[in-house]
């Protein structure tokens, strides 16, 4: 009995992690409640991509503001990056109370390459992500960045509605 609890635990402790990707959807809030119903325990990254902001060029509007309208978008960005690291925060904590490791990260990039980049970094074995993101619009089922990651992920895709 005690070789065959040793052969377990070499072989739970050599599973890849999993990224899981959060966009603040209702959806993806559910995702980590599966994931640990589904797996148990393991190692997990838990990530979530903030678009950039884009300030607009305005050629007809004066310097000052320009500038007004590159502050507002900086600290929009600054308030979605503070969002998305509680949310990242909450995420870990919940996977760490049912035993698993886990870290966060915010990234400021476009989701879908930000997300395929941090599954090479990691390793991972597994993407999961929600079925729909938080900007309503919808491919069919999925969202754009789920129904991405189902066509171009190196690993299997847990999509979870």
């Amino acid at each position: 009995m005690g070789t065959r609890r040793s052969q377990v635990n070499r072989r739970a402790g050599a599973r890849k992690p999993v990224v899981v990707g959060l966009d603040g959807s209702p959806h993806a809030s559910r995702v980590i409640g599966h994931l640990v119903r589904l797996c148990g325990r393991g190692r997990a990254v838990v990530v979530r991509v903030v678009e950039p902001g884009r300030v607009p060029s305005l050629p007809l509007a004066s310097a000052s503001v320009r500038a007004a309208v590159a502050g507002m978008v900086r600290t929009d960005v600054a308030r979605r990056i503070r969002t998305a690291q509680r949310e990242v925060d909450a995420g870990v904590a919940r996977l760490r109370r049912a035993g698993w490791s886990a870290r966060g990260m915010v990234c400021t990039g476009v989701p879908l390459p930000e997300l395929l980049r941090t599954i090479r970094r990691a390793k991972a074995g597994l993407l999961a992500l929600g079925a729909c993101g938080a900007g309503g619009a919808k491919r069919l089922f999925l969202g754009s960045v789920a129904h991405g990651a189902v066509n171009r992920a190196p690993v299997p895709v847990l999509i979870v509605r």
